[in-house]
């Protein structure tokens, strides 16, 4: 924590006292529980959600006027924000499920082409380390935690929370099969380290840069957003290899995992420019996956805040000018 950061209040560490009381009480119940109904009890609980939540409904509905305009009727764009709060659902609680996690457990939980991790394998052993690039979509939660179990241990990011003792929850529960989990709090030079050491980092690619750590502007759906541009910066800069991974959800909380081929690109010696190029080619994989399948990602995300203009004309109605 920052050495800085204002003490929390009474009433706030009173609340953060409660929060891990809860969290920790869902923790060690859902294990005790089959995967299929805990799945099925998050999905339900992420229906309530949207029918209850009418502020992270309207950022659902209109990111989905933005992506699809008069493509999808509007009942066609209801039904998918309900199913996207039902996947995030089934996803979050699916997680608390983790310590019943082992290598012969996700054999039968996951549906993957051997090819496809023998091929991850063979990429890890040219010692040049490996960007596995996903986004909020299918089971990602699910997806990280079968990679460590084959074999591929990863350093990952996961956001700052001001309530630490939540936060501990949530990395033991991400780093159950032998991943390293870290704060986006200086990332950068951890990240670095392992990929000059060999090892494998994963990503999110699909979100909204901080303004105060630099990002680049892509386009996603055909509107800007200000870009996380970590994958591409640490590829170029080490020689790691990208691999586009996914969970596509299959019935009874089980998932179907690919792990795509490698992200090819040739550096033009121009550092920016290459940064960008190769943002938006890895950008540019989740949006035909969402295209494919814009039931599974979490579309109650703020994607399109930033503008990079005072025109805020075709933005969503929570977007700002942001100047970079």
């Amino acid at each position: 924590m920052n050495a800085n950061a204002k003490a929390p209040s009474r009433w706030k560490q009173f609340r953060y006292r409660l929060e891990v009381a809860g969290v920790g009480f869902i923790a060690w119940l859902i294990p005790k529980f089959p995967r299929r109904p805990v799945v099925a009890l998050g999905r339900a609980l992420g229906w309530l959600a949207y029918h209850l939540s009418p502020k992270q409904r309207r950022y659902a509905l209109t990111n989905l006027d933005i992506a699809f305009h008069e493509t999808k009727t509007r009942a066609e764009k209801a039904r998918i924000a309900r199913a996207s709060f039902q996947n995030f659902g089934g996803t979050m609680l699916g997680l608390f499920w983790s310590p019943r996690l082992n290598r012969e457990v996700v054999d039968r939980l996951v549906d993957c082409n051997p090819k496809h991790i023998e091929r991850v394998h063979e990429i890890q052993a040219r010692g040049k380390g490996i960007v596995f690039l996903t986004f909020h979509y299918g089971d990602w939660e699910l997806l990280g935690l079968a990679t460590g179990f084959y074999g591929v241990p990863l350093t990952v990011v996961m956001d700052n929370m001001r309530n630490v003792a939540l936060e501990n929850v949530l990395k033991r529960l991400r780093g159950q099969s032998g991943h390293r989990i870290i704060t986006e709090h200086n990332a950068a030079p951890a990240l670095l380290k392992t990929l000059k050491r060999g090892g494998n980092i994963a990503l999110l690619i699909d979100l909204n840069a901080p303004v105060t750590r630099g990002g680049v502007w892509l386009k996603f759906f055909g509107m800007p957003v200000f870009n996380n541009s970590a994958a591409a910066a640490l590829s170029l800069h080490t020689g790691a290899t990208i691999v586009c991974a996914v969970a596509t959800p299959l019935p009874g909380g089980r998932a179907h995992i690919v792990y795509g081929a490698e992200i090819e690109f040739t550096p033009t010696g121009h550092y920016e420019d290459d940064v960008r190029a190769l943002s938006q080619k890895c950008l540019d994989f989740c949006e035909n996956l969402v295209r494919e399948r814009p039931e599974y990602w979490l579309w109650s995300y703020k994607r399109w805040k930033h503008a990079p203009t005072t025109d805020l004309a075709g933005f969503p109605f929570y977007a700002y000018y942001t100047k970079t």
